[in-house]
């Protein structure tokens, strides 16, 4: 049932796309600095930049999880030599006390 319903929502999305795409056709400009200038359908040019800040934004989650594994490999070394203290010291002999 939830396979029908994420085909229903694409669908949907496509078709909104589509429509948006089609009453959107006419050609805009795009001036900024160092001269670039773009002229294409305004439909085109949103979808340029959503793929750019879904590209940026992946990029630039990709370091903080590069950080997070460094983290997670440091937290299980230390634990590891924590663990192996422990035995060690469940290794030793019981004294009794005076």
């Amino acid at each position: 049932m939830r396979r029908y319903l994420y085909a229903l929502l694409v669908v949907v999305v496509v078709l909104l796309g589509a429509t948006f795409t089609y009453r959107n056709s006419q050609p805009v400009e795009f001036n900024y600095y160092f001269g670039i200038h773009w002229v294409a359908p305004l439909s085109f040019m949103l979808l340029t930049t959503l793929t750019i800040g879904a590209i940026v934004g992946f990029v630039v989650s990709l370091a903080m999880i590069a950080r997070m594994q460094r983290r997670l490999l440091t937290l299980r070394r230390e634990t590891r030599q924590l663990e192996q203290e422990v035995h060690n010291l469940r290794a030793l002999p019981i004294r009794d006390a005076p």
